[in-house]
């Protein structure tokens, strides 16, 4: 695949991710153009015609009589200014220079076009000015430019009766149109700019592929609000059934659903990631819910797991949390490891340890981070668990052979390696 389709397909990603935002550029640019349009409104066009007598010709033949010049007298600031005065309410010269517009449909005729706030007043300006010239021309003893010294036998050959043009609603709509599209043009510019540095993965092959570990599950999640949500969560959680399966195909994965007298998982999670420090508590809640006692324990201190430790107070008797011999069969650790420099000493040892990660919340180095501290701590990374994954993403972020040997042998190769590296 080229570089430019990969370029393409990256830039396409990203707009249909923010197209909400882009809706609403749009939207802010189809207000200022409806708006524009407003200011400007749509006017309405009527033409008067004037015709001149035949030209007189010279002794070789040439016509005596300039066109062009009848279109500048005609075009004057004298005939302008007399005619913007005989309109109703009076029109100022410089309004008047804009809106009517001469010219020569053939050496005979002048066309007046005229534009105006209504029919009527396009069609009495237009005939104002045809008027104005032909007085000028004809019966005026007002000094004016040009040959008006002679004579001229001009007169009104069509008056203005109809203007055409102006419609409102195709007029703004027309603004409208063109604001919205340029403002989503430019918009979309803008943020393929900025978000062209984002290095935060999205797509699950992406975030399985920086640090080589497959992604075992990806769910929705839920942000409790306060401790009273985390509460809540614990005791009344049901998920989807994509997400049900998703998490009972995870515990077989790891080879938890089937051990009694105690599993253990250890869920790491980055700071700040508020998505994906749901996935441990909703691991725990849906293996309750099928038959798996579990119970969740918050083995980190940070302010981010404030609420959940203080939810966890607030319920700390959930039915079906134990069996009926009183014991757990699942224990579910909560940590959350720092973004620029994750520890995990003193944390809890488990079974089995998942680094979940929100689609869009962390970059490879952070992934990157986070795998060479479980594995200086001595574990292996079994797996990822991808929170609210990318709506548009349709990739799988399984590795080739992802199994839980294949993922050990690759985090084994890893250990040794870094192992090494600190031996040098």
């Amino acid at each position: 695949m080229s570089t430019q389709e990969l370029d393409l397909r990256r830039a396409w990603g990203i707009l249909r991710r923010l197209r909400r935002l882009v809706l609403v550029i749009a939207a802010v640019g189809l207000l200022g153009g409806v708006g524009i349009g407003w200011l400007f409104p749509a006017m309405p066009t009527a033409t008067a015609l004037v015709v001149l007598p035949p030209p007189a010709v010279n002794q070789n033949g040439t016509p005596v009589q300039d066109v062009q010049t009848q279109v500048f007298i005609a075009d004057s600031a004298a005939v302008l200014t007399s005619a913007g005065q005989n309109v109703k309410p009076a029109v100022p010269l410089t309004d008047v220079e804009t809106r009517v517009h001469v010219g020569a449909l053939t050496q005979e005729i002048l066309q007046i076009r005229a534009q105006g706030r209504s029919a009527r007043q396009s069609e009495d300006l237009a005939n104002s000015v045809a008027a104005t010239y032909v007085f000028y021309v004809t019966d005026s003893d007002t000094r004016l430019p040009g040959d008006l010294g002679k004579k001229v036998g001009a007169r009104v050959l069509q008056r203005a009766t109809t203007a055409r043009g102006g419609n409102m609603y195709l007029h703004l709509g027309f603004y409208g149109a063109a604001g919205a599209l340029g403002a989503a043009v430019l918009g979309s510019l803008i943020l393929l700019a900025v978000m062209r540095g984002d290095r935060r993965l999205r797509l699950r092959d992406d975030i399985a592929g920086a640090v080589g570990i497959p992604v075992l599950a990806s769910v929705t999640t839920q942000r409790p609000g306060g401790a009273s949500g985390w509460a809540q969560l614990l005791q009344n959680y049901r998920p989807n059934a994509v997400d049900a399966w998703a998490f009972r195909k995870m515990l077989r994965d790891l080879g938890l659903d089937a051990r009694a007298g105690g599993a253990s998982l250890t869920v790491v999670t980055l700071t700040d990631d508020v998505r994906a420090l749901s996935v441990g508590p909703q691991l725990a809640a849906f293996a309750t819910a099928i038959g798996i006692p579990a119970e969740v324990a918050v083995d980190t201190m940070h302010e981010s797991v404030a609420a959940l430790v203080a939810g966890l107070r607030a319920a700390p008797s959930v039915p079906g949390r134990t069996d009926e011999a009183g014991r757990t069969e699942l224990r579910v650790f909560v940590v959350v490891a720092d973004r620029h420099a994750p520890r995990l000493d003193g944390t809890l040892r488990s079974d089995a340890t998942v680094v979940a990660v929100s689609a869009g919340r962390a970059t490879a180095e952070e992934l990157a981070r986070v795998a060479v501290a479980v594995t200086n701590d001595r574990r292996v990374v079994d797996g990822i668990v991808v929170a609210d994954p990318d709506e548009f993403d349709r990739t799988t972020g399984r590795a080739p052979h992802a199994g839980r040997s294949a993922a050990t042998r690759v985090r084994a190769a890893l250990t040794d390696a870094t192992r090494g590296n600190g031996r040098g």
